[in-house]
């Protein structure tokens, strides 16, 4: 299968695609990259991160109820740019 690229810009929901969510809004915290290959994804940032940097934020809904996350395939997260010799 070939591979698939999608680019998100910080403040973006995250599609249900990718991660499934109950309880909460998932949005994506900086800009990112994310590519499906093999089937899994990876997901970069657009430029580099700093330790206190995160990838994906969530907004829970109703603080009384648990708020779920799930991954539609695995992930890879990276905190480096995507190399721009990988095709």
């Amino acid at each position: 299968m070939p591979e698939k690229t999608w680019t998100f810009e910080a403040g973006d929901l995250v599609p249900e695609w990718l991660m499934r969510q109950t309880n909460c809004v998932l949005r994506f915290g900086r800009d990112a990259i994310v590519v499906e290959n093999n089937s899994e994804f990876q997901i970069y940032p657009a430029s580099a991160m700093g330790a206190e940097d995160t990838m994906v934020l969530a907004e829970i809904i109703d603080q009384e109820i648990d708020a779920e996350v799930e991954h539609t395939l695995p992930i890879r997260a990276h905190t480096e740019p995507r190399s721009k010799s990988l095709n």
